[in-house]
């Protein structure tokens, strides 16, 4: 082989492995970082659970709101003081008692979602990828390959009432996300498909 082929063997090899590195189905920093990203572009939201509405709240949670300030009397006293819900007196007729109930407030409707075949839930913000920090190296799974990621997230378009520090009280979740939101570690785990890396779930 002449000097000149063997260059330009040497530089197809490069390429080939050059182009390899950055295939989408690379199990990469860069790969794993675009995976995460889209599965929190549709799952990235963050929401309190599900609350049936309306909620009547009766004189014994009231009672009980200092000693567990995540009861019913607790959540919706926050979410009221927060402008979200709205409470008035009713007697219920079987058994007659009276209640505190609370419905939503058109304050609520901005932050209100409901997924297909879901309950609506009130969300407050959305996860964005921090950077990813480690993974599993591939193993095959059934018909495909599967790796474990490990990243951290920050949070944006956090609501001004999930700060509200009733609300972190009466949501206990909510509160300890928002306090350590620039420590939060997770991880996901993800299946390699002819596009690249997909996150499990992200269709369910």
């Amino acid at each position: 082989m002449t000097k000149t082929a063997t260059i330009l063997a040497l530089g197809l090899t490069l390429s080939a492995a050059l182009t390899a590195c950055n295939s989408k189905t690379s199990a990469n920093k860069e790969n794993f970082g675009i995976t995460i990203a889209q599965y929190f572009d549709k799952k990235g939201e963050m929401c309190l659970d599900p609350i049936n509405w309306p909620v009547d709240v009766y004189e014994v949670d009231v009672r009980q709101r200092k000693l567990y300030p995540d009861n019913a009397a607790g959540q919706m006293g926050a979410l009221e003081a927060a402008g979200l819900a709205k409470g008035e007196d009713v007697e219920l007729p079987e058994p007659k008692v009276k209640v505190r109930r609370y419905t939503m407030t058109e304050a609520a409707t901005p932050f209100l979602r409901t997924p297909a075949g879901k309950k609506p839930r009130l969300c407050w913000g959305r996860k964005q990828l921090d950077k990813v920090v480690r993974w599993a190296d591939p193993a095959k799974v059934g018909d495909h390959e599967e790796s474990a990621v490990i990243y951290t997230y920050k949070l944006a378009n956090v609501a001004a009432w999930a700060r509200r520090p009733e609300v972190k009280e009466a949501f206990p979740v909510l509160g300890q996300t928002v306090d350590g939101e620039q420590k939060q570690k997770e991880k996901l785990y993800v299946k390699l498909t002819p596009q690249g890396w997909e996150g499990l779930g992200l269709n369910d």
